[in-house]
């Protein structure tokens, strides 16, 4: 039951963390126009900028969380990306806005690497996928609330509906944003507390896993070369396109179909919230695959799941009508969310539990480095150095779902056989 109410808070984190992460796609041209950037130094910000410390602060998390305690380590990596979120709005240069958007990432890196590891020390393997799959659909929930909420609540700030709020007068309408929905957040940390530290089960592994360092776990990941290929880089590679269609969809809404920020937030925000009912789904059935023998459930799920997905996003992007575009996306995100969920799943099953802050660093590093710098950055280097147009995202979007999504699969199949094998044997991390 204590485990359970662990997930439900880092649930809510969860949420408020990916809000702060999503907001600025809601403000894209309105800081264009107040900073002076192009689409290609938004899509930096977006991505790159955020995803740097992201990157970085894994590193040193890893170790501090298989030797510290991890609900402090959530509580202060809380705080900082709050202090971001909320920076971004004091920004008034490319290089300021990239500071505050580095240090969300750099938070937001230390709350979800924490959170793996308490989620993976606190449930068996064949229960395991659940749990985490009712967890990251806060990320999701978490963008669609952003949409939902967010698109009135820009529009009505931008409007100058808060211009007459105490000290709000010293900022331009897109900093307002940013300020009213940082700040609050500071105070969430405090949620942190209440999650219970799960005890931490040392065994004697193959490698002799200790805690000297990240050695212990680079050898471990060296022995099963194909299954960490297929979830660092083949996960990396399925959150590089949705993360790039969750951030440049409001963009496309606007320059293609004419859709005021208002009418974008509240129909793509209900449209992803109805798919985040759809994790669960994709956890239970992984569970019941791997309590029916089928070790290698989380990459063969995945990979049918794409094999839906990419089909979808094409339709929605090539389509006239925006109605279209809005169901396709949201079956596109329903069928995509196995990866979210997967991948972190995966990375938690095979791995002993002497190594899990490690290996969610090492996860997280690598897939926040592939997905996060890499998806947005493209669509906007597309959009204006290769198609030359601003209306063309549509078609940029299309390119990186491709070829990201076909490669990912790929990998998926190719790591199936050694994942099958790990896990048939007699290790810790069946325990």
């Amino acid at each position: 039951m204590l485990a359970w109410l662990s997930v439900a808070i880092l649930f809510i984190l969860y949420i408020r963390s990916l809000a702060d992460r999503y907001l600025i796609a809601l403000v894209v041209d309105p800081i264009k126009q107040g900073v002076g950037l192009t689409d290609f130094e938004i899509s930096l910000l977006q991505g790159p900028a955020f995803a740097v410390l992201y990157c970085l602060f894994a590193i040193p998390v890893g170790l501090a969380l298989d030797r510290y305690s991890r609900r402090w380590v959530l509580f202060f990596s809380v705080i900082v990306w709050s202090i971001g979120a909320a920076g971004c709005g004091f920004a008034s240069t490319f290089l300021a806005l990239a500071v505050a958007r580095a240090l969300v990432g750099g938070g937001e890196s230390g709350f979800s690497t924490g959170a793996y590891s308490i989620i993976g020390d606190s449930f068996p393997p064949d229960r395991l996928s659940l749990a985490m799959s009712i967890f990251v659909m806060g990320a999701i929930m978490g963008a669609g609330i952003v949409f939902l909420l967010g698109g009135p609540f820009v529009e009505f700030v931008l409007a100058g509906g808060v211009a007459s709020w105490p000290f709000m007068s010293h900022f331009a309408p897109w900093q307002q944003a940013f300020v009213l929905t940082g700040v609050p957040g500071i105070a969430m940390a405090f949620l942190v507390l209440l999650v219970t530290e799960p005890r931490r089960i040392v065994r004697a592994t193959p490698t002799g896993a200790g805690s000297e360092g990240y050695g212990e776990a680079l050898r471990f990941l060296g022995e099963h070369k194909r299954m960490f290929a297929a979830i660092l880089i083949g996960f990396g590679l399925a959150y590089t396109s949705t993360i790039a269609l969750q951030l440049w969809l409001p963009a496309y809404f606007v320059r293609v179909h004419g859709w005021t920020p208002s009418r974008i937030g509240i129909v793509l925000g209900i449209a992803q919230l109805v798919a985040a009912m759809s994790l669960p789904i994709h956890g239970w059935i992984v569970d019941r695959l791997y309590k029916a023998g089928r070790r290698d459930a989380p990459l063969v799920w995945c990979t049918l799941s794409i094999c839906i997905a990419v089909p979808c996003a094409i339709v929605a992007l090539l389509s006239d009508n925006p109605w279209v575009t809005v169901v396709m996306f949201s079956i596109y995100v329903a069928f995509m969310l196995a990866t979210g969920s997967m991948g972190p799943a995966s990375t938690q099953v095979v791995t002993p539990p002497a190594l899990r802050g490690r290996l969610s660093a090492i996860y997280v590093l690598a897939t926040g480095l592939i997905g996060m710098s890499l998806g947005p950055a493209l669509v906007g280097f597309f959009t204006d150095q290769v198609f030359g147009s601003p209306a063309a995202v549509g078609t940029s979007l299309i390119v990186v779902v491709l070829a990201m999504l076909i490669p990912a699969a790929l990998l998926f199949i190719a790591g199936r056989e050694q994942m099958r094998q790990l896990l048939t044997q007699e290790t810790p991390a069946q325990a």
